[in-house]
């Protein structure tokens, strides 16, 4: 469980991420806010992961836990567990030992976490440009910045206009 809650979230009980192909981490000050922009994301149909875990609206269902529930450390951990055991449960099918059925089910979690916290590396160019030499492998690679410019997609809607509202 420690494993799955470090990757997901770092420890961060109160982690909302919105799910984009470069996701929307956002850091609520408190429980309720936390509730509040949660219920506000799910409600405007954004893929959501909240919590601890980082689980999405399917898998707080099948742990038992609401939008209100899962910003509850306790009341998360409680229902991570119901949803490793039910998932260890069906590894334990297809696996040939206990082991690897508990490495399969850590995976489903992490891989499904990492997959929205990590930025998208899709826009990164595969160039690189040769630097200074490197003790073992004679030289050292330096990823090309990618050559699109910035979008101004302020809140992440996907609509391609965006404003920004000024005053003095």
């Amino acid at each position: 469980m420690t494993t799955i809650v470090e990757r997901a979230s770092a420890f961060e009980p109160l982690l909302i991420t919105i799910v984009h192909p470069r996701p929307v981490p956002i850091q609520a000050s408190d429980r309720n806010e936390a509730i509040e922009l949660a219920t506000e994301a799910m409600s405007s149909g954004q893929a959501t992961r909240t919590g601890l875990a980082q689980l999405d609206a399917r898998d707080m269902q099948k742990a038992g836990l609401t939008v209100a529930t899962t910003f509850d450390a306790c009341k998360h951990i409680a229902g991570l567990s119901r949803l490793f055991e039910a998932r260890l449960r069906a590894a334990e099918t297809s696996k040939s030992n206990h082991d690897q059925a508990v490495a399969s089910v850590i995976a489903s979690f992490t891989a499904a976490a990492t997959a929205t916290s990590q930025p998208s590396m899709k826009a990164a160019t595969s160039t690189s440009i040769s630097a200074s030499p490197d003790a073992d492998t004679g030289t050292r690679d330096i990823p090309a910045q990618p050559s699109t410019a910035p979008q101004w997609d302020v809140y992440r809607a996907g609509l391609g206009a965006s404003t920004l509202v000024y005053t003095r």
